[in-house]
């Protein structure tokens, strides 16, 4: 059983370490995300579905990889953050962009 690990704000914005890099295009898989995924319960992080991987982020110190994952939520990215150094999952966030960034309704864009 795969053991999952919602990360709170502080924990989650931990992991970044500006710049950070877009690693999408060149980025090898270090573990395998979607098993960690199928084992969430979607519907206590606020989401219907999940889709693709958008983007990967790497922070500046390469301690981390952040995959981005769309969701049936509008402006909302699942985030799963990876422990390089480890090579597994760290844990998880719900990155909603309108509270992130103030966007309003006018604003919105499917993600």
């Amino acid at each position: 059983m795969i053991s999952v690990r919602r990360l709170d704000e502080k924990e989650f914005k931990a992991c970044f370490a500006e710049p950070m890099t877009n690693v999408t295009a060149g980025v090898n898989s270090v573990v395998d995300i979607w098993s960690y995924v199928d084992a969430l319960d979607l519907n206590e992080i606020g989401v219907a579905y999940v889709n693709d991987v958008h983007h990967v982020y790497r922070d500046a110190q390469n301690r981390f990889d952040q995959v981005l994952i769309g969701t049936g939520r509008f402006n909302a990215l699942l985030v799963i953050v990876i422990d390089l150094g480890k090579s597994t999952v760290f844990g998880h966030f719900l990155l909603d962009l309108n509270k992130e960034y103030g966007l309003s309704a006018g604003h919105l864009r499917p993600v």
